[in-house]
């Protein structure tokens, strides 16, 4: 279940987030989304990778020790949902210029870090998650 206030949660988690620099293990797209997912329902994906990594090939290796992929990752605390049923609050894998990557869906846009910050991104989700409990 979401949240009574989960847009207001949501909605502070970003704003906050758009002036923060990206950086592995502390503030990378991954932690960024789950950050979102915790401000909607109280889940943390990314509970047990926090403070564990420090670099990209670090956090793949954690990646595949724990879960393997990236998709199974999110499938392990929500349900996949199809694309065409993306509403505010999901959210989606895509591919990056820089790899795989993860954003939220949000005012009618997606949300990912960048090096400046988090901002809207253009994306072609291939995944979709509804997030909550």
């Amino acid at each position: 279940m979401r949240h009574r206030d989960w847009t207001t949660r949501l909605n502070d988690v970003i704003k906050a987030a758009q002036g923060r620099p990206f950086s592995w293990g502390e503030f990378d797209c991954c932690l960024f989304v789950a950050d979102c997912a915790a401000a909607v329902c109280d889940v943390d994906p990314a509970e047990q990778y926090r403070g564990k990594y420090k670099t990209e090939a670090g956090a793949k290796r954690q990646l595949k020790r724990q879960h393997g992929s990236l998709e199974a990752a999110w499938d392990a605390c929500f349900a996949r949902i199809s694309l065409s049923f993306i509403q505010r609050g999901d959210v989606v894998l895509y591919d990056a210029p820089a790899g795989r990557s993860m954003a939220v869906f949000w005012a009618g846009d997606y949300w990912s870090t960048t090096d400046d910050g988090v901002a809207r991104v253009e994306c072609e989700p291939k995944a979709a998650w509804r997030v909550e409990s």
